[in-house]
């Protein structure tokens, strides 16, 4: 069941898996990525721990990585569901008791089968049953090669130093996961803190600086870097007005960058219903963007020359609520620059 953006990477016997996690993560394979077939092994799954310390509750690989198409390495949207633990968190409600972290594993078969995973950044502040919302960072987005740097955004909601919003890290080392470097507004300075090996004193230094949110406004789902521009496009999904005072617009979102710190202006890509709506008019919804070129020169499908396919979760709804009833689908689509920029 596609519960996350679709990642790609090209194996070491130069066939193509592709994968669109749930908490049990399975994979695609074949030749290339119009070719593909399931595969029922599970790659991939969490170990639902009760001890929030472990980082290891509810998985999802998400940020699959391969310099050489053996070694794979996977950023990991972490949940701990404080819900499941009502001794933790007495109120039992979900939203309430979910905490997140990023976390690593690694697969040294080609992506066939992941290890445990091992803890890389979040907010520096012990689980709390009594905060009455989510906290943590969220969502990975796929990772993204830049002058010898490995880059990845996430999304930080806000509690005590960490303000919400999409946060920029980065490394030199992918089998290091204490090496992630966030953005602290001017430079790669912010080491992640775990709270329960290192303590919560001096949050402020363990925590990221947010990118613009009239920039990035919503999670980035999808970074893919646009070859002859030389721009990198950030793909996201939400709702909000093309400009002031018009009616706000649900649909994939993109916006650009030279350089991964500076953006412009997100732009409606595609208008389209989606899964955070809300939207009883419709009978399915849309969410998880990502660009992948079946025609991408990188190993991890991390560019394009223009002609590429927008991949998307589509989900049936009934009685106002999506169901497990979900496709993974493609669009065609052309990227390249607007007219001014």
């Amino acid at each position: 069941m596609p519960d996350a953006p679709a990642r790609a990477w090209k194996a070491a016997d130069g066939s193509v898996r592709l994968l669109a996690a749930h908490t049990r993560a399975r994979t695609l394979s074949g030749p290339s990525l119009n070719e593909l077939h399931h595969a029922c092994s599970i790659v991939f799954q969490s170990a639902k721990r009760d001890d929030p310390a472990r980082f290891d509750d509810m998985g999802w690989l998400t940020s699959p990585y391969t310099l050489d198409g053996t070694t794979v390495y996977g950023l990991v949207h972490n949940e701990y569901h404080g819900h499941k633990r009502r001794d933790l968190c007495p109120t039992g409600d979900y939203m309430a008791c979910w905490w997140n972290t990023l976390t690593l594993t690694v697969s040294h078969d080609g992506g066939q089968s992941f290890g445990p995973a091992r803890y890389v950044a979040g907010v520096p502040y012990r689980f709390r049953g009594d905060l009455g919302k989510r906290a943590g960072l969220f969502a990975p987005s796929n990772i993204v090669e830049r002058d010898g740097w490995y880059y990845a955004m996430a999304f930080a909601e806000g509690i005590g130093a960490q303000k919400r919003g999409v946060c920029l890290m980065r490394t030199r080392d992918l089998a290091d996961p204490a090496s992630w470097r966030a953005w602290d507004g001017r430079d790669f300075t912010v080491r992640f803190r775990d709270p329960y090996t290192q303590g919560e004193a001096d949050p402020e230094a363990s925590v990221c600086a947010p990118l613009p949110p009239d920039r990035l406004p919503f999670t980035v789902t999808s970074l893919v870097r646009h070859t002859p521009s030389g721009l990198y496009v950030a793909v996201m999904a939400g709702r909000r007005a093309e400009r002031k005072g018009a009616e706000p617009v649900s649909g994939v979102w993109v916006s650009t960058s030279a350089d991964l710190i500076g953006w412009s202006a997100p732009r409606l890509a595609w208008a389209a219903p989606l899964l955070t709506d809300k939207n009883c008019a419709v009978d399915e919804t849309f969410y998880y963007p990502a660009i992948l070129d079946p025609d991408a020169r990188s190993r991890n499908f991390e560019d394009t020359d223009g002609n590429a396919q927008l991949y998307l979760t589509r989900l049936a709804q009934k009685n106002c609520k999506p169901t497990r009833d979900r496709d993974l689908v493609r669009i065609m689509i052309r990227v390249e620059p607007s007219q001014g920029g």
